[in-house]
This record gives C-alpha cells, sequence and structure tokens, in this order.
C-alpha cells in the first residue's frame, strides 16, 4: 500500500455508516447512495464497519459493495471482523487494538492483505504496532463522534510525533468534519477517515466529498 501514496498528497479514507442493516438504511438503498460517492473517483479507500451482525450479513453486504469498490478502483477495508471469506472480498483488514493477536495479523499478511492498525493516542501502541508492519496506523478520535464510542482523545501532536519518527502512512479518525479538519490537513498525516462528516452532510454525500477533495487538495 505505501507505494500508492504519493509524496505529500493526502487522501479520503470513507468509513461506511453505523445506520447501515438498519431499517434506516437497508443495504439496498445504501448501495445506490455509495454508487454515486465513488464514482466521484475521489475516494482512495473505504471502510466496512459493521458491529452487531450476522456472518450472513456481513458477506452479503461484503460482497456487493466489494464490486461497487472494485468497479470505481477503491481500496476495500474490513473493520476487526474477519475469516477466511471474508479475506475474499476485501483489500485489507483494520484491526482495533482489542482484536490485535499474532495469529490474526498472520491469517491477514498471508492473504498479501493490506493491514490497519488503531492506536489511538498512545506512543506504546504505535511502538507494538510497527513491529507487526501494518501499511498504515490511524490516531483518534480527534474530535466528538457519535459514530462509534471512545475514551481515547488524539490530537495534531500525535500525528507529528510519529511523522518524526517513522516513514508509515498514518490516517486520523474521529468526529472529522469540512467545518473542524483543517488544523489536521496541515499536518503531514496522509489519511483523512471520515463517517458522519461525510453521510450526514446537509448536502449530501457528494458534495461532502467534493468539498472534502478540495480541501485535501489546496495549494499551500
Amino acid at each position: 500500500m505505501n507505494n500508492l501514496f504519493k509524496k505529500k498528497k493526502k487522501y479520503l479514507y470513507l468509513i461506511t455508516p453505523p445506520e447501515l442493516l438498519t431499517k434506516k438504511l437497508p443495504l439496498k438503498k445504501y448501495l445506490v447512495i455509495l454508487n454515486e460517492v465513488l464514482k466521484t473517483k475521489k475516494i482512495k479507500f473505504l471502510q466496512l464497519r459493521l458491529k452487531n451482525k450476522s456472518e450472513t450479513q456481513i458477506l452479503d453486504a461484503l460482497k456487493k459493495i466489494s464490486l461497487l469498490c472494485k468497479r470505481n478502483k477503491t481500496i476495500f477495508f474490513m473493520n476487526d471482523y474477519f475469516n477466511d471469506q471474508v479475506l475474499k472480498f476485501c483489500d485489507g483488514v483494520h484491526l482495533g487494538q482489542k482484536d490485535i493477536s499474532n495469529n490474526k495479523v498472520s491469517r491477514i499478511l498471508l492473504k498479501k492483505k493490506f493491514l490497519g492498525i488503531t492506536c489511538h493516542n498512545s506512543k506504546d501502541f504505535v511502538k507494538k504496532a510497527i513491529d507487526l508492519k501494518p501499511n498504515y496506523v490511524s490516531f483518534g478520535s480527534f474530535f466528538n463522534t457519535k459514530t462509534k464510542k471512545t475514551k481515547y482523545r488524539a490530537t495534531v501532536k500525535n500525528i507529528n510525533w510519529f511523522k518524526k519518527n517513522f516513514t508509515l502512512p498514518c490516517a486520523a479518525i474521529g468526529g472529522i468534519s469540512s467545518k473542524n479538519c483543517k488544523k489536521i490537513i496541515k499536518t503531514e498525516c496522509d489519511l483523512l477517515a471520515v463517517s458522519s462528516g461525510i453521510w450526514n452532510f446537509k448536502k449530501g454525500p457528494v458534495e461532502a466529498v467534493n468539498l472534502f477533495n478540495k480541501f485535501l487538495n489546496k495549494k499551500k
């Protein structure tokens, strides 16, 4: 993955909404919306995050979203949950701290899939993660967020420290919106991971993607 990053270029890393696979947002409806978003060609990475769903539901969503990602050349990650079936339909897996094990990491890398690891705001987590040879690590939460409960709060100091000590790409995540992202964009952070800041944007997700992209590619 690391050679997919152009030097000093930043990318959008889109996280699926927590409402996915509920009555409010069934898969069929979501696929139509997602297709319009990915057609902008401005989403470099997409992460499928599903909690408390059956394996059948996860695989069904995974297969259908995977087709859209391939069509639009978007790199597709699964969050936390995986098995050999799941690995067939995604490009990589993102592991939270509670989900990391040497066995899981070995299985992911053996299948030649990309690996992302959550490091919250911890230097110790980073140092342990580096030994697992991930393709990127993530820091967060940077802001208050309803998407995911978290007790950790990251700052730009975490990114600055990381970039002074490591060449690995890193992502910023947690409550990021078009209104608060500029401070993070000014750092050397490679990936801006966004969920509600895009899906809940008043003018719609496509407009949100275009706005984020404008900020990300703004010449200094």
